[in-house]
This record gives structure tokens, C-alpha cells and sequence, in this order.
């Protein structure tokens, strides 16, 4: 997460094909899109911005962190499989290459748990207390599809890299909680990276030589992804902190 984005902006972003599977999973996931994006809008114009942005936050860190251990076992899969399975072989090459530049750090996940410390959220505490439902049901329904589906489904739980938030509203956010910016670096930086990695997951898609049933997979995979994510960031909207994040020094 603390990587410096230059390298990644010189990077040429590739085309996208406007037919193909990609499409196809791009029609689908636009259906959704709004519904994505308001948990967003709503934190961006809450009175106790403030006070949620740091539970928001985590609540979103249970997916983010677990993209990597998800995606390994993935590339496990998809290696025992490629002898006999192209689908499987193609999704090797991309992993590969891919599961390094979502590390973030030493340790998958490292610098988003640094984000949340400096805002105050109780790590320890997010990483030994109990997962809120949704963000459980879809780190589990991946792993699921994972070993008895098929390894692609991973390519579904990392469509959220198709919606990359944006700088100009993660500024405002900063303007308005007054929260250290430190606290904040993630997503700045994925509204930079994730710019790159989505037109380069779509490209995957379509140069995979995906069945019908394959691409059902990854759509079946990214909109419960989605949708899951957005049910659990309303909860923090509407509610207030989820019980499994503990601010430091809370009662």
C-alpha cells in the first residue's frame, strides 16, 4: 500500500475490447454500480464523517487484506489444473504477476492495518475479534468456489478493482474529518493503481479462453462481492462502528 505510484503510472494502460467477456461482465456489474457507490456518497456528506471514516475503513480492510491469501491458493489450484485446463493456465501467468503487486508491503495487507493504526482502530482487535457477516460470507464463498469450482472465480472477487475510488473525493474527505492524511494512503493510492489493474483484469478476461460456465463464475463472484461490501459498509453508515472494530482505547 506505501509503494510509490510512479512506476505504476508510467505504465501504459491496455486497451480494452468493447465486445467479449469483458463486456459482458461489464454490463452486469453496471446494474450494481450505483448501489456500490452510495455507502461512499453517504459517509462523504455524514455529519460524524469523522467519527465513521475509521470503521468504514476497516470494515472494507477485511476484503483488501485477504485479496493475496485468496489469490494464492488460486494460483495453487490453477497450477495443479493447467497441464489439462487452458482457463487454468492463462489464470497462472496473471496471478503471478499480480499477487506481487497487491502485497503492499512485507505482508499482504500490512499497509492498510498501518492506515488504520494511525486513525486509531485497534488492529489486534480486527484481526482477532469476529468477522461482520458479510465480510466473512465473502472471503468464505470465495475460498469455496476456489477449491471445488474453479480457481477463475478469483477473477470475480477482484473486480472491485474496476471501481477505484476517487482522488478528488478521497481529497474532500481528508478536508472534511481533518483525519491525518497517513490515514488515508491507501486510497490514494488505488485511485491511482487501480486505474491500471482494472483495464488490465478485464484484458485477462477476454484473452482467456472462458466457457459460459466460467464466466458465470466470475460474474457470480464479483456482484455478491460487491453487493456484500456495500451491505456492510451501509451497516457502518447507518449504524455506527461494526462490532469487530475496536478503536484504541475504547470501552
Amino acid at each position: 500500500m506505501a509503494r510509490a505510484p510512479t512506476n505504476v503510472c508510467s505504465r501504459r494502460r491496455p486497451r480494452v475490447p468493447m465486445t467479449g467477456a469483458s463486456a459482458r461482465l461489464t454490463r452486469k456489474i453496471e446494474l450494481i454500480r450505483p448501489a456500490y457507490g452510495t455507502p461512499g456518497r453517504l459517509l462523504l456528506e455524514h455529519p460524524r464523517a469523522t467519527e465513521l471514516y475509521p470503521a468504514y475503513l476497516a470494515a472494507g480492510a477485511y476484503v483488501a487484506i485477504s485479496m493475496v491469501p485468496l489469490m494464492e491458493p488460486a494460483l495453487e489450484r490453477a497450477r495443479s489444473l493447467a497441464p489439462d485446463d487452458p482457463v487454468a493456465a492463462g489464470l497462472v501467468q496473471y496471478l503471478e504477476e499480480h499477487i506481487p503487486e497487491e502485497m503492499h508491503g512485507d505482508e499482504a495487507g500490512a499497509d492498510l492495518l498501518a492506515d488504520l493504526e494511525v486513525l486509531g482502530v485497534d488492529v489486534h482487535a480486527l484481526r482477532t475479534g469476529p468477522l461482520p457477516p458479510q465480510a466473512a460470507a465473502a472471503i468464505g464463498t470465495q475460498l469455496f468456489r476456489i477449491r471445488h469450482a474453479h480457481p477463475v472465480s478469483i477473477l470475480g472477487f477482484l473486480c472491485t478493482e474496476l471501481q477505484p475510488p476517487k482522488a478528488a473525493s478521497v481529497e474532500r474527505l481528508i478536508e472534511r474529518t481533518g483525519l491525518p492524511r497517513d490515514g488515508f494512503r491507501q486510497l490514494l493510492l488505488h485511485s491511482e493503481v487501480d486505474g491500471v489493474h482494472g483495464p488490465e483484469l478485464l484484458a485477462v478476461i477476454d484473452a482467456l479462453p472462458l466457457e459460459p460456465w466460467h464466466e458465470q463464475l466470475i460474474a457470480s463472484s464479483a456482484l455478491e462481492t460487491m453487493a456484500l461490501l456495500t451491505d456492510l459498509w451501509l451497516d457502518v453508515v447507518a449504524a455506527g462502528r461494526p462490532a469487530a472494530v475496536v478503536a484504541a482505547g475504547a470501552a
